[in-house]
């Protein structure tokens, strides 16, 4: 059975969140950018996973993509287009934070105690 027959198209509302959400924005952040409360993201977003038949964010942009929901080359343009600064508080975003253990390993090595 293709899923792709049916997937239900997304409201440009949503579109627009979710291209906010596959530029690595935040619901605050999104909300800022779209003049509208994070509560309205939220339920963007969560209508934009269930029509898309998605888990999360990054399962929702990939199915998006893939069928023309939204456009790779307008999220490609805006990651280029925006400054270095930028760049590297997305790549900052997208680390995960170190856990105990690491935090531990890492001490020792620099001889805190």
């Amino acid at each position: 059975m293709d899923t792709a027959t049916h997937l239900r198209p997304l409201a440009p509302r949503q579109a627009e969140a979710l291209t906010h959400r596959a530029r690595g924005l935040s619901n605050r952040e999104t909300a800022q950018a779209m003049q509208c409360s994070v509560t309205n993201v939220t339920n963007l977003l969560a209508e934009c996973f269930y029509k898309l038949h998605a888990r999360n964010s990054t399962d929702a942009v990939a199915k998006a993509v893939k069928h023309g929901l939204i456009q790779l080359a307008l999220i490609a343009s805006i990651i280029s287009g925006i400054g270095s600064d930028a760049q590297d508080q997305l790549r900052t975003r997208i680390q995960r934070r170190p856990s105990a253990r690491t935090i531990r390993i890492r001490n020792n090595r620099e001889g805190i105690a």
